[in-house]
């Protein structure tokens, strides 16, 4: 698998995210760290959570919507 970084310009960000839309692609972020307040609010709302209502990650990326900022 071949991994490329780029650098988008914040004028640029809406025309390159309808372009990449149109490829599958897969974001990741390896810079995140959570609080133990974050870490918290996860555990709790895991143990509140029906299974049932869970989606598979791949069709949760697809209904996400990225915004720009102007």
């Amino acid at each position: 698998m071949t991994q490329i970084t780029l650098n988008i310009p914040d004028s640029e960000l809406s025309f390159f995210m309808k372009l990449i839309e149109k490829f599958n692609y897969e974001t990741v972020n390896t810079e995140f760290s959570a609080t133990e307040e974050m870490k918290n609010m996860l555990d709790e709302r895991r143990s509140t959570s029906k299974t049932d209502d869970f989606i598979p990650w791949n069709e949760a990326k697809t209904q996400l919507r990225f915004k720009s900022e102007k």
